[in-house]
């Protein structure tokens, strides 16, 4: 695994529940003021179970998001 693998670089909010040759399942949860090191999610999909609002950086990028629940994306 990489070292922008989200379960390996950010254990604390992020775990495998699912794993084969053809797909990975994370589960993340956190908090409020809730941080996570520099990761990648590669060829991704995200359902959010309860809603989502969240400040992304990158680098010099920045952005909001606010996803309700059950949104596929």
């Amino acid at each position: 695994m990489s070292d922008l693998d989200p379960a390996v670089s950010n254990p604390d909010h992020y775990r495998v529940i699912f794993e084969n040759e053809r797909v990975r399942v994370l589960e993340y949860r956190d908090e409020p003021g809730a941080r996570t090191t520099p990761h990648a999610h590669p060829d991704s999909v995200m359902y959010t179970l309860s809603s989502f609002r969240r400040r992304l950086v990158s680098g010099d990028d920045q952005r909001e998001v606010d996803i309700p629940a059950g949104v596929a994306g």
